[in-house]
Order: C-alpha cells, then sequence, then structure tokens
C-alpha cells in the first residue's frame, strides 16, 4: 500500500497543498509548529476518520474556514483508489472513488496507516478509557465486523442506560436491550482476545530487537469475564454479571459491568509497564507495538500499512534509530517528521525524500543517499 497524492484544503494551518510520494521513506524537516505534524494527522484522519490530538473535529478546520477537504490516492495492489473526506458545521463526508460512503465503518482501513506520536507514551499510565479506545482504532482498521460490532454495543448501551434512567424501569425492555448488549459483547471479547496475542507475537521480537536487554513483553487483558473460547460460556458469564449488578445499576441509573469498563495492561517481565519500565523501554514497547501492527496487518491484508512517525527520534540514541529503520521491510512507505535531519540514520537500499515545512508549506528539496553524510 502507498500513499501516490495527498491533497489537503483549510486543513490545520494548511490553506492549500498538494503533494506527491513515490515509495521509501520520506522526511518532513522543519523548526517546531510549522505543520509537520499536520500532515501526519491529516493521513492517520484519512486512515480512522479521528483525530489522535483532539475530540473536536471542527478543531481541524482552519482558522476563519468553514471547512475542510482531505483528498488522496493511495495504491493497493494493481489498484489506485481515490478518497476524499470533508468535514464542515453540517458533519463528515465520506467518499470512495467519487461513491458517498454512508457507514464510516465501510471507509476505515481503506487507507491503512500506522501511527507512532510522542503522546502514545502517556498510553500506559493513561485511563483504561485510553487503552480502549487504542485497541478499538487499531482493530477497527482491520475489521469492518468489529467496527460495526463496536458501534453496536455503544448504542444498546446507551439505550440500556436511558431505561435505567427511567422513574419506572420497563424490566422486560431491560432484559431484551441486555440480552442484544451481550450477544455485541462476546464478539467483541473474542476479537478483542484474539488481536493482543497475535499483536503481541508480531510485535515480540521486534521489542527484543530495541530493547537491548533479555526483558520479555507480555500484556495482560482485564476482561469483564473470564476468557474462554466458548461464547456460549462468555455469553452466561455475562448474564449472570448483569444480573448481580442489577439493582447497583438501577441506583446508580446506569450500566457498570461491561466492555466498556474493560483495560489492558502491557507488562515487562510480568510487571507492569505503567510501574515498572523506564522511559527508554516504555518507548521500545510502543515502538514495537507499533511496528508488530505494521507486520500483523501485511500477514491479514497481504499490504503493508503507511508507516507514520512523528518526532519519533529526538529521544532514541544512534544506534536504536539504526536498528528502528532497518527493522522494517523496505517496501513500506515511511513517513517521519523531524526538527535536524541529523537525526535520521542512512540505511542501505532505502530511497529517502526531504519535505522542507515551513509555515503551512511544503517543498520537495532533496534526495539522500546511501553514502550522504548527516554529521
Amino acid at each position: 500500500m502507498r500513499l501516490t497524492k495527498l491533497s489537503l484544503r483549510h486543513f490545520r494551518n494548511y490553506d492549500t497543498c498538494d503533494l506527491s510520494f513515490d515509495e521509501g521513506i520520506h522526511l518532513f524537516v522543519g523548526p517546531n509548529a510549522q505543520g509537520k505534524t499536520n500532515l501526519l494527522e491529516a493521513i492517520a484522519y484519512l486512515s480512522t476518520t479521528r483525530s489522535h490530538r483532539t475530540q473536536n473535529d471542527r478543531d481541524l478546520i482552519q482558522e476563519g474556514q468553514e471547512a475542510f477537504v482531505i483528498k488522496a490516492i493511495v495504491t493497493k495492489g494493481r489498484k489506485l483508489i481515490e478518497e476524499r473526506l470533508s468535514l464542515s458545521a453540517q458533519g463528515k463526508n465520506l467518499f470512495l472513488n467519487r461513491t458517498a460512503i454512508k457507514r464510516v465503518s465501510d471507509f476505515i482501513g481503506e487507507m491503512n496507516a500506522v501511527l507512532f506520536c510522542p503522546d502514545d507514551m502517556a498510553l500506559f499510565q493513561a485511563s483504561p478509557r485510553v487503552r480502549r479506545r487504542f485497541i478499538d482504532m487499531e482493530l477497527s482498521k482491520l475489521s469492518k465486523a468489529y467496527t460495526r460490532t463496536l458501534s453496536e454495543a455503544a448504542r444498546l448501551l446507551k439505550e440500556r442506560n436511558a431505561c435505567l434512567k427511567q422513574e419506572q424501569v420497563n424490566e422486560a425492555y431491560l432484559q431484551v436491550v441486555s440480552e442484544r448488549l451481550i450477544a455485541a459483547e462476546v464478539i467483541i471479547i473474542r476479537q478483542r482476545q484474539h488481536f493482543l496475542q497475535d499483536l503481541l507475537e508480531h510485535c515480540r521480537s521486534f521489542y527484543a530487537n530495541l530493547s537491548h536487554d533479555d526483558t520479555s513483553l507480555s500484556f495482560h487483558y482485564h476482561c469483564c469475564v473470564n476468557y474462554s473460547e466458548d461464547e456460549e460460556q462468555l455469553k452466561e458469564q455475562l448474564r449472570l454479571k448483569y444480573e448481580k449488578a442489577r439493582m447497583r445499576d438501577q441506583l446508580l441509573k446506569q450500566t457498570t459491568v461491561g466492555i466498556h469498563k474493560e483495560d489492558f495492561m502491557f507488562l515487562i517481565n510480568e510487571k507492569e509497564v505503567c510501574s515498572y519500565a523506564s522511559q527508554g523501554q516504555k518507548r521500545s514497547v510502543l515502538l514495537a507495538l507499533k511496528i508488530g501492527m505494521v507486520a500483523m496487518i501485511h500477514s491479514l491484508i497481504h499490504e503493508y500499512p503507511v508507516l507514520l512517525l512523528d518526532d519519533v527520534f529526538s529521544e532514541l540514541d544512534e544506534q536504536r534509530r539504526y536498528k528502528l529503520l532497518a527493522s522494517l521491510p523496505a517496501n513500506v512507505q515511511i513517513f517521519i517528521t523531524t526538527t535536524e535531519l541529523a537525526d535520521i540514520p542512512i540505511v542501505a537500499g532505502r530511497k529517502y525524500s526531504v519535505w522542507k515545512v515551513k509555515q503551512g508549506q511544503v517543498t520537495l528539496a532533496e534526495e539522500l543517499k546511501e553514502d550522504e553524510s548527516h554529521g
């Protein structure tokens, strides 16, 4: 998979921006606050229809404008896919090959991108909600069925909570909604478990390569029930959970058990990363998770996603910088932001394109060669 063209209109600090990309590594270079991260945000937004930096999509609209538009052409195998996404006060509009897309799940992942950014470092200390969002966003890019089921579960949870808020709870209706919610939750629980298992298998070797030590990486899924591959057993456990929590739910007027209360913990040597790992180890775990996602996506759809690395090299030593780029397959298209070109290692056989970014203007500056020195 390769991003061939990207066009922005009134997105963040970009009034108009039209770029064409080849394969290889693309470096967006410039001082801070010039728009480098905004470019990666736009690409990631096409992949997930969400921003990793704000909950309010209107923050993405250029000041003084009423809407933004992102357009892209993506090469997938021998196919070209044209994507268009716009946002205004009237809502979000999605198009694939100039055909309007009504369901977000049919748009997500058509241009698959994996993003690493400095804010990801807060993942381990953040609330369970942030970790659930991380897992859900990555899984949604792999499974349209998961995206639809997650939306269905959110709708049913909202209905159940509305029912619990009534002065006189309709017990029959509550039972029906609960049973439908349980059916959706079982699907989500199983997919979350399988996703984490697969991701761990794909990222372990990358972690060992980056960590420079003999620590082992694992995870613990704090599931709302005792996990089982047996769907009926999961359903029965959930029914018992809901029945046991019925009085508390009615007292608090909200659903107190279920997938919206789950958590995921990442472990080094069976100890939680958030309290045990150093900053360097946390960064290695995160990078391994992201690179593992790249490998996992390829194993499932036989196409590498686009990899977005925002300011990833500033806190890595020279050896880890080189190992990171050298560990990636040569046909992964990579976009990197940096303030210093000297931070970027040159890996044999890779093509590097340098883009200068200044005050919302992007220009192709040069191509780096394998024997070129950067200080």
